[in-house]
């Protein structure tokens, strides 16, 4: 399975969320948006594939969540 990768709008909801995801048993990493994703603040969080369906139900609606592909993201719609 693929990780997945949240991009938000704000370093706070990035910190928030990955705290969040600790909260549910989830390790997620706090890590630098990518360039092709770069229409954030410039922090995302990082997690196995296996966090996708924990990440989808406590995700805030303005983040974006992608799944990371050889052949780069693919956004997953909320």
């Amino acid at each position: 399975m693929n990780d997945i990768i949240v991009v938000f709008r704000s370093r706070s909801e990035a910190l928030s969320f990955a705290s969040a995801l600790r909260s549910h048993g989830v390790s997620g990493r706090v890590v630098n948006t990518p360039r092709a994703l770069s229409e954030s603040c410039g922090l995302s969080v990082r997690a196995g594939g296996f966090a996708k369906s924990v990440a989808l139900a406590i995700c805030p609606r303005d983040a974006t969540i992608y799944e990371i592909r050889p052949e780069g993201y693919s956004k997953i719609n909320l």
